[in-house]
């Protein structure tokens, strides 16, 4: 399955599915004249909405994955994205250290329902997310440099933003609120 998730919606999704799979079947083998036209039909529906739901899932199992409680941020760079002439170009940035601030912008990126579809237009994206992030792993701490493309629709031009979480909140105020250095 996509990402690894089975959600719980997944899962009572396959156990109806698996219901009316064997309905369709009792009628099929009764010679019944809906059998083949609704095992068809049950086959085609019901495969093509368990296929929907395993392509969705959430921004926690994509995105954050590398996250943690017990991670060590230890720091935020947020670069300002504009679209010209077909290119992307960085126009400003910020780097922030505060913990509580990081922490509030991974906050409004967690939870976000994602369904995994290929940005097929250019120009979506506003910011480009650097963090770095340390790990403990057995008696080493691992260290790594995790980038997230977020917009107002997709997150990475890969997942389209399914549900309705103001997810550039805290950045947007930083925006404001912040001098930011030019690039």
């Amino acid at each position: 399955m996509v990402d690894g998730v089975l959600t719980l919606k997944f899962l009572i999704s396959l156990i109806v599915f698996g219901v009316l799979l064997v309905g369709a079947v009792k009628l099929l083998l009764r010679k019944s004249r809906f059998g083949p036209i609704s095992v068809a039909l049950v086959i085609l529906v019901g495969g093509y909405y368990l296929y929907d739901q395993m392509i969705s899932t959430t921004s926690d199992a994509t995105v954050l994955d590398e996250v943690h409680e017990d991670s060590e941020i230890r720091h935020l760079e947020i670069r300002k994205l504009e679209f010209e002439t077909s290119t992307y170009s960085f126009k400003k940035r910020i780097l922030s250290e505060e913990e509580e601030t990081i922490r509030e912008i991974l906050k409004d990126l967690s939870g976000l329902e994602l369904k995994k579809e290929l940005n097929m237009e250019p120009g979506g994206a506003e910011y480009v997310l650097n963090l770095l992030v340390s790990n403990p792993k057995e008696n080493l701490i691992e260290t790594s440099n995790i980038q997230i493309t977020v917009g107002e629709e997709y997150i990475d031009d890969i997942y389209k933003i399914e549900s309705d979480n103001d997810h550039l909140k805290t950045i947007k105020e930083l925006e404001r609120d912040l001098e930011w250095e030019k690039e």
